[in-house]
């Protein structure tokens, strides 16, 4: 976690530095690499950030149910808990979600800010009192509670874990691309340059302060959960198929007063909905985006004559997360998570690019910014597609990018890159 807030600090310190040159806008990353790079580029690695979020979507709803079960199990509601994680429960629960999220976004982007502050309480709430119980509960108090009440030996639940010992570099080296999958919701901040208040100074501030407080956040979390509980006993119950206690609010939640445990789930589920805002957001503004430059039909970027919202963007981004909910219910939820982080690493790649293209002479330190950002995005990539090389090719990321890329160079129009290319230097 550490690492990964790392990265994502460097990535963050690239964002003020095009931000304070003027390239904020509605489309965000896609503003800063059509003028940085070039807009076929631009175009290309973003519709693929686009698929990448719509992946991202399916996965919050296929998953939000998971936590509302563990909250029902938690208060012995079992043939509620049943009914939320069978196929048909997460599919309209998760349907629900998406279009509910849906609705607050055509209201406006003020209601849908509105919610993600309030969520934003619900994330500190649930962090402080899960990073209490975690330090305050003993491996030795966890395993008692285990057998009490799921009355499974942890000495029996770690020697089902597949995996009993591991390579520290292996399993940092594999791990990390995946973790990163919870930072990457700073980038949809960027979203955000054509509706925020002075944005070059707003946003530059804000994304900061964002990832400064979500790293010490999530480091914090994962400390407390492992003082708690021993890594291979999550491996063993999840090797026993019992996925409603290996989240770590299942873990905490049998050491936890039952109302507590209940709640902090119901918690975890707003939350979850709360990061479906700007997924909406990230994948609207794309594709307005988009059709400002004429990639898309002009009706894309038409905006709602009372809310000012892009109506029809937010409707493509809500039917084609249905679909990879449907997905997910398919494929399961990791598949999602791959091929997010597959689609933001290519354009963080493009974006150390542009760090070392924009703007003339280039300063040592922007270099230095723009080579460690292209390696670990590279990195990331190697790890992301070798440890999908053993799936089947139609749920490997890699094979997922290159047909979004042939539909990416079907949908983009010569005529639209001379005359975007007239405004960019490169």
């Amino acid at each position: 976690m550490l690492a990964g807030g790392a990265m994502t600090l460097l990535t963050v310190i690239a964002y003020r530095y095009f931000f304070a040159a003027g390239l904020i806008g509605a489309g965000g990353e896609y503003v800063i690499i059509r003028d940085a790079v070039g807009p076929r580029s631009a175009f290309l690695a973003t519709l693929l950030a686009w698929f990448g979020v719509t992946g991202a979507l399916g996965t919050l709803a296929y998953v939000a149910p998971q936590f509302l079960a563990n909250a029902c199990s938690s208060l012995g509601l079992v043939r509620a808990a049943h009914a939320l994680t069978s196929s048909s429960g997460t599919l309209l629960v998760g349907l629900a979600l998406i279009w509910l999220v849906w609705l607050a976004h055509v209201r406006g982007v003020r209601l849908a800010a509105t919610l993600a502050i309030v969520a934003m309480a619900f994330v500190l709430l649930v962090a402080a009192t899960m990073v209490g119980f975690g330090f305050a509960t003993s491996p030795g108090r966890f395993e008692a509670a285990l057998l009490m009440h799921l009355h499974l030996a942890a000495a029996h639940v770690r020697a089902l874990a597949p995996t009993q010992r591991v390579s520290f570099a292996a399993a940092f080296g594999t791990a990390l691309p995946l973790l990163f999958f919870g930072y990457l919701g700073l980038s949809t901040s960027t979203q955000t340059g054509g509706e925020a208040v002075d944005a070059r100074h707003s946003l530059s501030r804000g994304v900061l302060i964002a990832v400064l407080l979500v790293t010490a956040v999530y480091t914090t979390f994962a400390f407390a959960i492992y003082h708690a509980v021993p890594w291979q006993v999550i491996a063993g119950l999840e090797a026993m198929k019992e996925t409603t206690y290996t989240t770590s609010t299942g873990l905490l939640g049998l050491v936890m007063p039952a109302w507590l445990a209940s709640t902090m789930n119901v918690f975890v589920a707003v939350i979850i909905v709360k990061t479906l805002l700007p997924l909406f957001l990230a994948q609207s503004r794309w594709i307005y985006a988009w059709a400002q430059d004429g990639v898309l039909p002009n009706r894309f970027a038409v905006t709602h004559s009372r809310f000012g919202t892009p109506v029809a963007a937010l409707t493509i981004s809500a039917l084609f997360g249905s679909l990879s909910l449907l997905e997910s219910l398919w494929t399961g939820y990791v598949f999602g998570v791959s091929l997010r982080v597959l689609s933001v690493m290519i354009v963080f790649f493009l974006i150390g690019i542009g760090l070392l293209r924009y703007g003339r002479p280039v300063p040592l330190q922007r270099t230095a910014l723009g080579v460690a950002i292209m390696a670990f995005s590279l990195w990331f990539t190697i790890s992301l597609i070798a440890t999908s090389a053993r799936e089947a090719l139609w749920v490997q990321p890699a094979v997922q990018a290159l047909v979004v890329a042939v539909v990416a160079l079907f949908i983009y129009r010569p005529s639209v890159q001379r005359r975007l290319s007239a405004r960019s230097p490169y």
